[in-house]
């Protein structure tokens, strides 16, 4: 499932992309290191392992990225909602070093998934998705904010 979110990922940004943009080699050049180096974890970390951050008051900057109606009916603790359509305008929220370690958040993975790339792609060098999402996290028992 989370190769498939990356491929799809990968498609609808190259699909997308308006065959005008300067910049196209570029982003080919980035999209393909991207996949070729791709960590043996995919970039990802497991609910269990952010909840056992979170015990351990070593939480990471998490970024939620469901919509706000979503985020209002239940949170990780310390997480910051930017919701994926808004993430281009909401940059300056992120931690200013592009190496912070950053976890982003959907119901699924899916949407959470495809922040993980664009961030990677934008220079973040330390960005993880929480697979499975807060479904798996809910799934689990494990404590939520309103």
């Amino acid at each position: 499932m989370f190769r498939f979110a990356i491929v799809l990922t990968l498609v609808v940004i190259l699909a997308g992309a308006p065959a005008a943009v300067a910049n196209v080699p570029l982003l080919q050049h980035r999209v393909l290191g991207y996949l070729t180096f791709l960590p043996e974890d995919y970039k990802s970390i497991s609910p269990a392992d952010v909840k056992a951050r979170l015990d351990a008051n070593d939480l990471p900057f998490v970024v939620d990225v469901r919509e706000r109606e979503e985020f209002a009916q239940g949170h990780i603790a310390g997480a910051v909602n930017i919701p994926i359509r808004t993430l281009a305008a909401n940059l300056s929220r992120l931690p200013s070093s592009r190496s912070a370690e950053i976890v982003t958040i959907c119901p699924s993975g899916f949407r959470s998934a495809q922040v993980t790339m664009a961030l990677t792609l934008l220079g973040y060098t330390n960005v993880k998705t929480m697979v499975l999402g807060m479904r798996e996290w809910n799934a689990r028992g494990f404590p939520i904010v309103r």
